[in-house]
């Protein structure tokens, strides 16, 4: 007798297949808005919602793949010069998705408990730390009259609906004293 996968399982893919070539919180919404009607969210089981800037991610990518690949991070299984946003987002959504317990395309890690929304946002700051994401956020997106560019805004949802996302504003990082340059917010 061949094993039916449970409704969860088969929507949770379903939803990750839709999503998969969106990039934007916006452009999402609908698709979301569907899948978290169907499941539980609430304070306890919060999302982690990303939402790329597509050009600030390109130029990125771009000072990326002039990186020296012997060091780029572990993490990124795609090395320079052959990355590509699609490549970027992947690993660096898969990475996430080891601390997250799920996730739906590029957008959405899910589903979360607390503690695991927190390693998201927790390993999210870490990979922005690595020197070599510095070095390439340094050429990519520099700041400009203390403006800083972003790849990538983070939201907290505890909603039903994903209009209702709100900004996580990651703190950035320090070493030495200093500021780090921040990707993701």
């Amino acid at each position: 007798m061949k094993s039916t996968p449970s409704r969860e399982l088969v929507s949770a893919d379903s939803f990750d297949e839709r999503l998969r070539n969106v990039f934007s919180l916006r452009e999402a919404i609908p698709a979301m808005n569907e899948y978290l009607s169907s499941i539980q969210i609430d304070d306890n089981d919060p999302r982690f919602v990303l939402s790329w800037d597509l050009n600030n991610l390109n130029a990125f990518v771009v000072a990326a793949n002039a990186q020296n690949p012997v060091h780029a991070p572990g993490w990124l299984q795609t090395r320079p010069p052959q990355i590509t946003v699609n490549s970027f987002t992947d690993d660096l959504v898969h990475e996430l998705h080891q601390v997250a317990g799920g996730r739906c395309g590029r957008v959405l890690l899910a589903p979360n408990r607390p503690d695991q929304f927190l390693a998201v946002g927790g390993t999210l700051i870490a990979l922005q730390d690595d020197d070599f994401v510095q070095d390439a956020a340094q050429v990519a997106l520099p700041v400009v009259n203390n403006i800083e560019r972003y790849i990538a805004t983070s939201y907290y949802l505890t909603d039903t609906k994903a209009q209702r996302s709100e900004e996580n504003n990651l703190e950035p990082a320090r070493r030495n004293g200093q500021p780090l340059h921040r990707i993701f917010i």
